[in-house]
């Protein structure tokens, strides 16, 4: 499996148009012209750690921002309807016939705004192109053999 982030943010989508499908999901933050209420999907600072071998670990900030109409009287009560379901529907994602699970999720109200963060951690390789060798007798990569 190769994990990009274009089909992380396609599995977020899925989770939020199945819990709510009439509403609309973007992942492109310059979008005019959006109707609310509305989900952006957004990446925040994203961090490599290294692992074992050609390993290494992928940790993903993703923000969850909902918008409803400003100025409602009922907003903040959408607000925290809206972060409480996503605390049950975000805490593993569908991936590739899998699931990834989401860790460190949190969610504040900011200017009228829904913000549900959390971190996504992904183990991922690079590809192993190095040729193998088909047997050790015959490798002679820089050994020299003493002519005695």
């Amino acid at each position: 499996m190769t994990f990009t982030l274009a089909q992380l943010l396609d599995s977020i989508g899925g989770v939020l148009k199945e819990n709510y499908p009439d509403i609309s999901v973007y992942s492109n933050p310059n979008q005019q012209g959006t109707d609310v209420p509305c989900f952006f999907i957004f990446f925040m600072p994203t961090e490599t750690e290294n692992q074992m071998g050609r390993r290494y670990m992928r940790n993903i900030g993703i923000d969850v921002v909902y918008l409803v109409e400003r100025n409602d009287p009922d907003a903040h009560d959408q607000l925290v309807s809206v972060a409480d379901q996503l605390d049950f529907a975000l805490e593993f994602i569908p991936y590739d016939g899998g699931e990834l699970r989401t860790y460190e999720r949190e969610w504040k109200i900011d200017d009228e705004e829904l913000h549900y963060q959390f971190k996504v951690k992904a183990i991922v390789s690079h590809p192993d192109n190095t040729p193998s060798i088909e047997s050790v007798e015959s490798y002679k990569g820089g050994i020299k053999q003493d002519d005695k």
